[in-house]
């Protein structure tokens, strides 16, 4: 058996030779994609990052780059990966290239730009699980790769002689027999190579393998965090010896790369030893907003990267360093700034002055030789210019050939500590449950019709099927989902939760707030409303439903046409003891069929006259209601579905030309303008005209801009 182990691990080895000599460039098969599906998105390639703001070459930031929650432009990621690191002497089966100086190994997931790691993206992708532009994403079937034996995928991991099992669904997921176990998941296979760093010929690397997964779920218990498996595996002839692997974990509040200023504000990082937590947030709660404006402690969040399990016989944590971007570089307190400087100071984490114990975890921070904890003492690392970052360690271990080990963390946030602390509670109890989700009822499925100042939503009855189904909340948002509503309470950890537009429960005695666990009795379960009449749908006039199904209807009125609202249906169970009630979240990606749609009311198109045609506002002030974001807008409505429209300022100068037509438009009788004129500058303030042609005839009219 060991026979047939090291020989199928030599011919590993001869194919990837002969992939590298073949391709000039492994690094062409590099692809990113994006985890969106709850309330935490980040880009990640198939080498082994996860977010990428780049603070070296700015214009080269990827975002979202863990932006939370989803959809409020505030991006938290630097740089996430991984390292694999070991000794200098090893037998020369366990590792590649060149080492004359005799010098320690240390390959990491990271690029230059973002994560100032001075060796950088020593991973790159096998090919055969490349299926597109993008990185291999369990939602998205256009990226999964078609050419494979193994319904499109290949039939061994590659690099191995274990096969690559692919669930029911055509994807190789997490679960038993390739089962998916995630709402969205990813999968990638890459092998350590000499990296991307040209100059020099003396190049060295440890002969390993990574799969890598990244697992998200929508449901509320599980939203505010990404958990990531990292599979490690020998790929050499000879055992690695004293074998280290970390996460390298580097979030800022805000990153330069995704904030107004050019200089970083300090940031506070803390690491909680019993969750193996590295985390943290801003120092003063106070930032500028990318879009203008700024952040205070409620805006700003929290997060960081809990270790679930780490490679090595503990499967703890053995080491965690706390050290800054670019202070002190090449000692023991800052970035080893190079690949056996990283191994002993940030990954192995010897001889750091922080760690009052010499037990390689950084606990001393205000540098006085005693444990913070001991004495109520500082108990964060304070990363000045928002440039901290955190290396949590495994303890050393050897690896066998063909032998494989296990890295999995969770990338968690919340907007207060105690939000935090419970989020990161829920990934554990995820993860130690065997990933067994427990679930609100099946999210309904919304349709919405857009009328003159008011939306009808019709939605599905199907989460009725569920036992515990106990009613439906309906939430709506005026800022893209940013915020659901105007009023708003916190729950017991701080979190804000939304009073829901409209509430429909059963009747069935169960009322009121919940009862059985204290820590959910902020959880209305409603006020024996009813639910909505059924109805059927009679005709084949929608978009979504068809004649025949069943559907609830409600009529959100007195709405101004033209704005943009987005909608989500919840449905909600009783609870069960074993955790409080549970609703929908709202889907990331909104569509009709999901449980959240975006529509935007308006009138009837014009049929027969121009009369009725509006500007609004008008005037037209900024900081209105009207703004989407840092853009400008003004409307013309009650269009018919086709017209050109001519805008000229008060010295009777063409401002702008207009084409509206319907299928393109916001909406069939809207046409929008962004105040800016044909060469894209934004127009003064004063009084404009216009002119309006189409086949019903002419109008004209006057608005005012107020800036």
């Amino acid at each position: 058996m060991i026979k047939r182990t090291l020989l199928l691990t030599a011919l590993g080895l001869l194919l990837l030779s002969s992939l590298l000599s073949a391709q000039s460039d492994p690094m062409l098969y590099q692809r990113w994609n994006t985890m969106n599906i709850n309330r935490l998105s980040t880009q990640f390639n198939n080498t082994g990052m996860l977010a990428d703001g780049n603070e070296q070459n700015i214009p080269l930031a990827r975002k979202p780059s863990f932006e939370y929650p989803t959809g409020s432009g505030i991006n938290y990621g630097t740089c996430v990966g991984f390292v694999i690191g070991a000794p200098a002497a090893q037998d020369p089966g366990a590792v590649s290239g060149a080492n004359s100086e005799n010098l320690e190994y240390l390959d990491g997931s990271m690029d230059e730009g973002p994560a100032a790691f001075w060796d950088e993206e020593h991973y790159a992708p096998y090919p055969e699980v490349v299926g597109s532009a993008l990185a291999p994403l369990s939602t998205d079937p256009s990226t999964w790769p078609k050419s494979g034996p193994n319904r499109g995928w290949p039939t061994f991991i590659p690099g191995t002689s274990d096969s690559l099992h692919v669930g029911s669904e055509g994807w190789p997921g997490a679960g038993r027999r390739g089962e998916r176990i995630a709402d969205q998941e990813t999968y990638s296979v890459m092998y350590a190579w000499r990296g991307t760093d040209l100059g020099t010929s003396e190049r060295r690397w440890l002969n390993t393998q990574v799969e890598m997964r990244g697992l998200a779920w929508s449901g509320e218990l599980y939203q505010d965090f990404i958990v990531w498996i990292f599979v490690v595996r020998n790929i050499g002839t000879a055992p690695i010896r004293g074998m280290r692997v970390g996460v390298h974990s580097d979030f800022s509040y805000l990153p330069l790369a995704f904030s107004p200023t050019s200089t970083g504000d300090t940031d506070r990082h803390f690491y909680d030893p019993k969750l193996q937590f590295a985390y943290g947030t801003d120092d003063n709660a106070y930032e500028d907003h990318p879009e203008g404006g700024s952040l205070g402690a409620n805006q700003i969040a929290w997060g960081g990267t809990m270790a679930l399990r780490m490679p090595g016989p503990s499967k703890k944590v053995a080491t965690y360093d706390a050290f800054n971007f670019w202070m002190e570089a090449t000692t023991p307190s800052g970035n080893g700034a190079s690949k056996e400087l990283y191994f002993r100071y940030n990954l192995a984490n010897q001889g750091d002055p922080e760690d009052s114990n010499k037990d390689g975890i950084d606990d001393d921070f205000d540098h006085n030789g005693i444990a913070d904890d001991l004495e109520s003492g500082q108990s964060y690392y304070l990363g000045l210019g928002a440039d901290g970052l955190q290396v949590m360690g495994s303890q050393p271990f050897d690896l066998a050939p063909g032998q494989v080990d296990t890295m999995v963390f969770a990338t968690v946030f919340g907007m207060s500590k105690a939000q935090l602390l419970k989020n990161a509670a829920s990934a554990l109890t995820l993860y130690e449950s065997g990933w067994k989700v427990v679930q609100a009822p099946p999210a309904p499925r919304l349709e919405i019709i857009p009328g003159n100042g008011r939306n009808t939503l019709l939605w599905s009855t199907e989460s009725e099927r569920d036992p515990e189904f106990e009613g439906y909340k309906i939430y709506r948002s005026t800022d893209d989902g940013v915020t659901w509503g105007t009023e708003t309470f916190t729950d017991f950890s701080g979190t804000t939760k939304y009073i829901p537009l409209a509430h429909f429960d059963r009747i069935d005695g169960i009322k009121g707030n919940y009862r059985t666990l204290p820590e959910f009795a902020w959880f209305n379960l409603g006020s024996e409303s009813g639910l909505p009449l059924p109805r059927v749908i009679e005709a084949d006039t929608l978009s979504y439903f068809k004649r025949g199904d069943t559907v609830h209807v409600y009529i959100d009125d007195q709405l101004i046409n033209g704005l943009n609202y987005r909608y989500y249906i919840a449905a909600y169970d009783t609870g069960n003891g074993i955790t409080g009630p549970l609703e929908n979240t709202a889907a990331s990606q909104p569509r009709t069929g999901s449980n959240t749609v975006t529509v935007v009311p308006h009138a009837p198109v014009a049929r027969s006259l121009l009369d009725q045609v509006r500007v609004v506002p008008n005037p037209y002030v900024v900081a209105s209601g009207w703004e989407v974001g840092s853009d400008k807008q003004l409307q013309f409505t009650y269009l018919p579905g086709e017209a050109t429209i001519r805008i000229f300022n008060s010295a009777g100068e063409k401002v702008r030309t207009i084409q509206h037509n319907a299928p393109s438009a916001l909406a069939p009788s809207i046409a929008i303008w962004d105040l800016k004129n044909e060469d894209q500058q934004l127009v003064a303030a004063g009084l404009y005209f216009y002119y309006i042609e189409s086949s019903l005839g002419r109008t004209q009219g006057k608005f005012l801009v107020i800036m």
